[in-house]
């Protein structure tokens, strides 16, 4: 499988995904654009939540696009163009963000409730084998303790992290945020069961799995590993040449990275910059 993006429209094996064009824009959207911001549909399909962004009934939400479970892809909004996904959004000083990021929503019921010894969607769809963990901002239940969260398949989140790259390279998109991020207290997607971290380096690292290692610092007297994106956040440690880093997120030039051990497994994380990895 292969995408690509002409005209503002994603393809896929040379032809135009699905399209469902939502009504629901707002002008157009500045590139380079800064952010990708992820969510979950809370609903039954790709295409469910496509036409409902379509129906005359949605009080103006849209996506740029919606990724099924199998994989497939529905595009609602060109990518130059504002798609209604983030509502009420901050982050990194900016407010707004449906003007600052494209968005895309992962068909996925999100949180889950007890019912019977089952855990169910609020549909009262029965998800066999929930992800169990409690919310980063707390559950939107209000317990406080862990729930069930419907997984995302592995083929969706390939899928995603695919498009990311992309979306990455044509628009210069610096950093991917959840929804529960940039709305956090009123919004719960992605949720626990997306694992960000490893979503955050599948894109910026260019791999598509876990093979391999990530980037070098590639300068004899070290380089400075920080709290920050910015030489006026202190200074962690000096990592040596040679050294080998994961990058899980971006802010312009800089990097957010895990600091790789011997055993190539995540030993500390910090911020450097990109001039001087390879």
């Amino acid at each position: 499988m292969a995408f690509a993006i002409s005209a503002n429209q994603l393809r896929r094996d040379g032809k135009p995904v699905t399209s469902l064009p939502s009504p629901y824009t707002g002008g157009a959207l500045p590139s380079p654009t800064r952010f990708l911001a992820m969510h979950f549909t809370y609903g039954a399909s790709a295409r469910s939540s496509a036409e409902w962004f379509q129906s005359k009934d949605n009080p103006g939400s849209s996506a740029h696009l919606v990724i099924d479970r199998d994989g497939s892809v529905i595009q609602c909004v060109r990518f130059d163009k504002v798609a209604w996904h983030a509502g009420k959004s901050t982050w990194r000083g900016l407010s707004g963000l449906n003007h600052h990021s494209i968005g895309i929503e992962l068909a996925n019921w999100g949180p889950l409730h007890l019912a019977g010894g089952e855990w169910k969607s609020h549909t009262g769809v029965t998800i066999a084998h929930p992800h169990i963990a409690k919310h980063k901002n707390g559950n939107p239940n209000g317990e406080n303790c862990p729930i069930g969260w419907e997984p995302y398949p592995p083929v969706q989140f390939q899928v995603a992290a695919e498009i990311a790259r992309l979306l990455v390279k044509t628009y210069g998109v610096e950093e991917i945020v959840g929804h529960d991020d940039i709305s956090a207290g009123w919004k719960w997607d992605t949720g626990p069961a997306f694992d960000m971290a490893h979503f955050r380096s599948l894109v910026f690292g260019g791999r598509a799995d876990n093979d391999g290692v990530g980037l070098t610092v590639d300068v004899a007297e070290g380089l400075n590993l920080r709290t920050g994106p910015g030489t006026t956040f202190p200074v962690l440690r000096l990592l040596p040449a040679g050294t080998l880093v994961e990058p899980i997120e971006r802010d312009g030039r800089w990097l957010g990275v895990s600091v790789l051990n011997a055993q190539g497994q995540p030993s500390q994380t910090g911020w450097v910059h990109d001039h001087y990895l390879s």
